[in-house]
């Protein structure tokens, strides 16, 4: 079980974390089941019932009954990507046609799930810098390209600022994003696999995976904001 775990999902299943109910197989993939991010388990769970399935032994010799717990765990499995805490498809979007970014996102997604946001640190850093290239580039102010993170992201939040795109309340927390940014630029290049790091505790860089994540989405929400209201005046609607 240690080896198929290892193997197939790089993953440790016989973790303390895992084994809240217990040491014994069953309780700690109970344990698993209970603790780990909802889309990881579902990966796990479809993957252990291929594996079942391959084991001619164990098929229900009732086609009905074989059918009935193969609805059920297309079911349950379907619930946990719906269940997942990772606002992935919020924060990181497909906003160009550069070749490179849907790779990019599958891999920050993968690493996500399968809750290394260690490994994860140095694309994310590489996702935000293209984001916010790309929303400066929209708005007619190009970054050199030597510009660190926090750089660009200073520029996106003067842009903003000037704009008047959020209220008077929302600056200073959104000023504060700048040290976030900062703090994942140096992340990456002292504590990732951008260069030969020892990397990041994980527990440190999932805090900072979802501090940058609650912001992406959250910049997101203005930059949709902003695109209705360009649209409307186009339109020459009122609002």
């Amino acid at each position: 079980m240690s080896e198929w775990f290892e193997e197939t999902f790089d993953l440790d299943i016989f973790a303390g974390r895992f084994q809240i109910e217990g040491r014994s197989k069953g309780k700690t993939l109970r344990g698993f089941v209970e603790v780990a991010e909802p889309r990881l388990v579902a990966r796990v769970l479809r993957a252990l019932w291929e594996y079942r399935c391959s084991l001619g032994g164990f098929v229900e010799s009732d086609p009905n009954e074989e059918d009935r717990l193969r609805a059920w765990i297309e079911q349950f499995t379907d619930e946990l990507e719906n269940a997942s805490s990772l606002n992935l498809d919020d924060a990181f979007k497909d906003f160009s046609s550069d070749t490179t970014l849907p790779k990019l996102r599958a891999s920050i997604a993968a690493d996500l799930i399968a809750e290394k946001p260690d490994v994860a640190i140095d694309r994310v850093h590489t996702y935000c810098v293209k984001r916010f290239r790309a929303l400066l580039a929209h708005r007619g102010t190009p970054v050199n390209s030597s510009s660190p993170l926090h750089a660009i992201f200073g520029a996106y939040g003067k842009a903003v600022r000037d704009e008047s795109t959020v209220s008077a309340f929302v600056l200073p927390t959104l000023r504060t994003q700048h040290k976030l940014f900062e703090g994942l630029n140096d992340a990456r290049n002292k504590c990732s696999f951008a260069h030969d790091n020892d990397l990041l505790a994980v527990s440190e860089a999932q805090f900072i995976i979802d501090c940058v994540l609650a912001s992406l989405a959250f910049i997101e929400r203005i930059e949709a904001a902003r695109d209705s209201a360009i649209a409307a005046t186009d339109d020459g609607t009122s609002f």
